[in-house]
């Protein structure tokens, strides 16, 4: 489903693009080919690469905001089908050795988000970032920024295209600003608090979140309503 001229979303569990427990996925177009942000839940990674193919162009890469698995579990077919994984430091040594515990899947499927047999598949990711770099791949660059809270490990991918200024914000702000505080290890009021301040005065048009409707223009104006609740005495409206 092609967004704008450079996007796509190519996966999403809620509209059905893709498998029920895929999270929003994206492509966006790089000097050379397609680039990934996130990359479901692990059941429909042909269709995701089919769908990226057919609007944007061949994966060279796949950004991961945090590894959720509904984020991050498409990532051992995509490196069986030539994709590398890039994965922030933290995010990758969940990757590697996180339980299902720290990872929110046994409360997950306490509460039927996923099914009672679902397995969480630890695995290595080929290149790990740092949180406040910028990094390149397939020839367009991204700024690694933290923005904890969702999960302990989220990060966001800033870039511009010639549309404008693209955040990929994964779980962290929604288009109507709200947040996603989970009740699971590593999602945490006090960090949501501590980066919130690390996606202000940045300009962002199109705000792109993990789930629900994107949001094509004027994407700042959300993150600044989410920073402006993170400020106030009382817990701000919360997606979850």
């Amino acid at each position: 489903m092609r967004l704008t001229e450079s996007l796509a979303l190519v996966g999403s569990g809620e509209a059905r693009l893709t498998d029920r427990y895929d999270c929003n996925v994206y492509a966006i177009e790089a000097p050379d080919g397609a680039v990934l942000v996130d990359m479901g839940g692990g059941r429909a990674a042909r269709r995701l690469l089919e769908n990226a193919r057919g609007t944007i162009g061949d994966p060279v890469g796949a950004l991961l905001t945090h590894a959720h698995a509904d984020h991050s579990q498409g990532g051992p077919a995509l490196q069986r089908a030539g994709v590398p994984v890039i994965a922030s430091n933290a995010s990758a040594d969940l990757l590697r050795t996180g339980t299902e515990a720290e990872l929110g899947i046994v409360a997950a499927k306490r509460d039927g988000v996923y099914p009672p047999d679902y397995e969480f598949a630890n695995y290595e990711p080929d290149r790990a970032v740092a949180p406040g770099t910028t990094i390149t791949v397939g020839g367009r660059a991204f700024d690694v920024v933290s923005l904890r809270g969702h999960a302990s490990d989220h990060v966001c991918y800033v870039t511009e295209t010639d549309e404008g200024r693209v955040c990929f914000v994964g779980d962290a702000v929604y288009p109507d600003g709200s947040i996603s505080l989970l009740n699971v290890s590593g999602s945490s009021l006090a960090a949501y608090r501590s980066d919130i301040g690390n996606l202000c005065g940045r300009d962002i048009d199109a705000l792109l979140p993990g789930h629900g409707l994107p949001r094509l223009e004027d994407g700042q104006e959300s993150v600044d309503q989410a920073a402006e609740a993170l400020d106030g005495m009382y817990v701000p409206p919360s997606k979850t």
